[in-house]
């Protein structure tokens, strides 16, 4: 859509043209979203926990008051009073609370409540204040998901090996995305066999198994032959 809607030079021409080349089970969809122009929906409740840990940590919101206001301030409180149907809020809520005020603090409450049990904010439910904590501050300078730390907290121990470390590092939501592609396999042994002093858990075949090969490899300085593996090592040691 943004691609559309940059067809064509403003100054030099009276209209701009584009061209979509796709397969035929998609052409519906892309006809559906030029010809009928459905509303774009928020998906900000998805990422609610980290956004809110982000402000407390930054000390932007204090308490459930402050985060009360400042959803009011998202496109997803937009859309929430465009289509609350959309977001669980049936009809007669939102006639009884069109600013939809309870419905956010209870978003708000619920949420750190998360936050709380993960131990990235203290939330005294009492008197409804925010307090960040060191965990939580450091998930928010470097990015880290509230699922990731959900996962630490549930694994690590102090009996906990190195290798057990690895693990669990490499299972964090952040590396989902990396997959393990075929021709990968064979170079992936190669690490697995030259570089990795510590049993990789999951093997090459798997995700989570390749991050840990990857962070190794990089811990011991090895050589990366394949472009597809240098572009994901890079990202797994940043």
């Amino acid at each position: 859509m943004q691609i559309f809607g940059r067809a064509g030079r403003p100054q030099f021409d009276k209209y701009g043209e584009g061209t979509i080349i796709t397969t035929h089970d998609k052409l519906s969809h892309y006809l559906t979203l030029l010809t009928q122009q459905n509303p774009i929906e928020s998906q900000f409740l998805g990422s609610l926990a980290d956004n809110l840990n982000a402000e407390i940590a930054l000390g932007t919101v204090t308490n459930v008051e402050e985060a009360v206001k400042w959803l009011s301030y998202t496109y997803l409180y937009v859309r929430m009073r465009a289509n609350p149907l959309a977001y669980g809020i049936n009809y007669k809520t939102y006639q009884m609370d069109p600013a939809l005020e309870l419905y956010r603090k209870e978003l708000v409450v619920e949420t750190g409540r998360k936050l709380d049990k993960a131990r990235m904010i203290r939330f005294e439910e009492r008197t409804g204040y925010f307090a960040s904590t060191d965990l939580g501050r450091t998930a928010s300078h470097f990015y880290i998901r509230y699922n990731t730390i959900e996962t630490f907290n549930e694994h690590f121990n102090s009996q906990s090996t190195e290798a057990d470390i690895l693990r669990i590092v490499s299972k964090a939501e952040e590396f989902d995305q990396l997959k393990v592609r075929d021709e990968e396999l064979e170079e992936l042994d190669q690490l697995l066999n030259n570089y990795c002093q510590l049993p990789a858990a999951g093997g090459v075949e798997n995700g989570y198994g390749k991050v840990n090969v990857l962070l190794q490899t990089y811990i011991g300085r090895g050589e990366v032959e394949s472009f597809s593996l240098i572009s994901d090592l890079s990202y797994v040691a940043q």
